[in-house]
């Protein structure tokens, strides 16, 4: 496995050094990091009139590689370094094709929706960009005790099916004791169902199918992966949920003590700050822990979703 490590020298991507450095379960399965730092050019006006610009700008990025490459090769990891020029989405972007990486990991600011876009312009632009993995740290990462708890939302939608494929490829990613916890939430029956006979003359839905409905895409996805899963010896737990999506997921990750939260999205626009799904952005915004995101639009899960239909 490839992996993209794009760092600007800020906390944000020491935080994501750190995670990659303690994470033995990612090393183990890793080829090679690929570190990048991209620098801004000098408009020619400037650079003209600085002698060795250039240099001045490559010892600079070397500066801010050099300690995040010693700390990587320190956990075991082979790396290679990059410096590019211009725009920082446009060369991780070009970057991530060219290795083919098989995963991004960045770190990121933690705000929330109403400070912006959630994960940052740069984050949230190549997630707009590319259909690579990417996985997000925005806080100090630290190791939990016991077994490694992953969530992994699932709505029945498009994107499901995606993020199961996802982890049963890149299984060896997660550690050997993880248990995967399958978070659906279901609305809660709104009163409008209630009366014996709907608006439309056929008999109304009790709460119990009301329900029923509502998860059925989620167990048709569900089971196959749960068998799959104990083969491999990990153990799944359905974690049925009713309520709203974003509060009742970030509660149930912290009451489970989770370590990571797997999840789909579209990708979209870098300029809507809806574009990762309202219910992603709000999970983001009310936890701590590290994303891994998904598009369901990756060619190579694609090709793996093709072939089990």
């Amino acid at each position: 496995m490839k992996v993209l490590l794009p760092i600007d020298g800020s906390i944000y991507s020491d935080r994501a050094v750190e995670y990659i450095c303690e994470h033995s379960s990612l090393r183990a399965k890793t080829d090679t990091v690929y570190l990048l730092n991209v620098q801004k050019k000098l408009p020619s006006e400037f650079a003209s009139k600085i002698p060795n610009s250039e240099e001045i700008l490559d010892e600079a990025a070397k500066k801010i590689l050099k300690p995040a490459k010693k700390a990587l090769e320190a956990a075991g990891y082979k790396v290679k370094m990059k410096v590019a020029y211009g725009k920082a989405t446009n060369r991780i972007v070009e970057y991530a094709q060219e290795i083919p990486a098989t995963l991004i990991v960045m770190g990121s600011h933690g705000h929330t929706p109403v400070k912006g876009i959630l994960l940052g312009s740069k984050t949230s632009s190549v997630l707009a960009s590319t259909s690579i993995p990417l996985l997000v740290v925005r806080h100090k990462f630290y190791q939990k005790p016991g077994r490694t708890e992953v969530g992994v939302c699932l709505d029945g939608s498009e994107y499901s099916p995606a993020v199961l494929t996802f982890i049963k490829r890149r299984l060896p990613l997660f550690a050997k004791d993880a248990r995967f916890h399958l978070i659906n939430v279901a609305s809660p029956q709104n009163g409008l169902l209630i009366p014996e006979v709907s608006a439309f003359g056929a008999p109304a839905l009790s709460s119990e199918e009301f329900e029923k409905e509502q998860r059925e895409p989620f167990f048709k996805i569900a089971k196959p992966f749960e068998n799959y899963m104990q083969e491999k010896g990990h153990e799944v737990v359905e974690a049925l949920l009713t309520g709203d999506p974003a509060a009742q997921i970030s509660m149930y990750a912290q009451e489970h003590n989770l370590s990571l939260m797997v999840m789909g999205t579209h990708g979209g626009s870098s300029l809507r700050i809806m574009m990762l799904g309202s219910v992603t952005m709000s999970v983001a915004s009310q936890t701590k822990l590290p994303m891994l995101l998904v598009h369901h639009d990756d060619p190579t899960l694609l090709r793996d979703l093709s072939k089990a239909e």
